[in-house]
């Protein structure tokens, strides 16, 4: 096998969408937040670019330290080929390069997740085989670090809302980071790993999983029932039964399961976002059509300043007649 096939066989192309939808979904959320017009799609883009090389040069270095023999999640399990180390590190170079010309803020964000990318998988640091050191990096790294590059191509200021998205995103993912090692027991054992499923074993890992995602989810609820989202996004609550469900079943099984049931939780998981997304959307339709305050500006207290709520038409007219945005 060449070397360009194995390294795009170790990066894991179907996993690449979940981690630019990471970006887009900060992207989105600085739009919706404060109902802005499209801006920064150049900067987003960027984003994106330098978030594909980021997650290839991670899982190149991953690839060199596990040299997987078993089940991979959205994967193949293929020998490293000569020099992947080197090739994982250019990677990591070319992500932050790439992101600094989006902007400084998602600059930084690259270089933070690259330094947790070597932590992550450096033979003498190998925090992905560490009890905390794993989760901390993919909840800083995915659930923070990667929706708040995206967040920053559309030039806002933050405001406690988005802090808010942010902590209950990272818990989300560390959700999904534990469901992820369930099935992965006797291979993390084997490589000398003290992670969760290794220490305790697969159903407090899924356990640990379930508590993550449910302070996602309640969080997001909460949000909805003090009018900081769409109170529509109450309608999603039978949505998250359906995710726990599959959670607390796969936990019955004695050894971890399989990475089916892995990607089994990640659709359900996804359908239940899209949904509450569509629930958002059709918020967004009718209170444009009714001439409302928008999005994040329209909710009945996540407005995030004491500056005027107003229409889509009287936001345009105020911004022509002042020759600046509102936001």
């Amino acid at each position: 096998m060449s070397t360009a096939r194995a390294l795009w066989i170790l990066s894991r192309p179907r996993l690449a969408p979940y981690v630019l939808t990471l970006t887009f979904v900060g992207f989105i959320w600085a739009h919706w937040d404060r109902a802005l017009r499209l801006r920064g799609e150049q900067e987003w883009l960027l984003v994106a670019v330098s978030w594909l090389a980021l997650h290839a040069g991670t899982l190149w270095l991953n690839a060199a330290l596990d040299r997987d023999e078993g089940e991979v999640l959205y994967g193949r399990s293929i020998p490293p080929p000569p020099g992947v180390v080197g090739y994982g590190y250019a990677a990591l170079a070319v992500s932050v390069g790439v992101a600094f010309l989006a902007s400084p803020l998602a600059g930084l964000c690259a270089s933070l997740c690259a330094v947790l990318s070597a932590l992550y998988s450096h033979p003498r640091t190998r925090w992905k085989g560490h009890p905390l050191g794993g989760p901390l990096v993919n909840g800083l790294g995915y659930g923070l670090l990667s929706s708040l590059a995206g967040w920053s191509a559309a030039g806002v200021s933050a405001n406690p809302r988005t802090v808010i998205i942010w902590l209950l995103s990272s818990f989300g993912v560390m959700g999904c980071y534990f469901a992820a090692q369930a099935f992965q027991r006797d291979e993390d054992a084997a490589r000398g790993y003290r992670t969760l499923v290794v220490t305790h074993g697969p159903a407090v890992t899924l356990q640990a999983a379930r508590v993550c995602l449910g302070v996602g989810f309640v969080g997001g609820m909460v949000l909805a029932i003090s009018g900081w989202f769409p109170r529509i996004c109450m309608a999603g609550i039978p949505l998250w039964w359906w995710v726990d469900d599959w959670l607390r079943r796969w936990s019955q099984e004695p050894r971890g399961g399989s990475a089916a049931h892995a990607q089994t939780m990640a659709r359900r998981l996804l359908v239940a976002v899209l949904v509450c997304l569509a629930l958002v959307f059709g918020e967004y339709v009718r209170q444009s059509l009714a001439r409302e305050p928008v999005a994040g500006l329209g909710t009945a207290a996540g407005h995030p300043s004491d500056r005027p709520r107003l229409s889509p038409r009287e936001l345009i007219a105020w911004e022509k007649a002042s020759g600046k945005e509102l936001y």
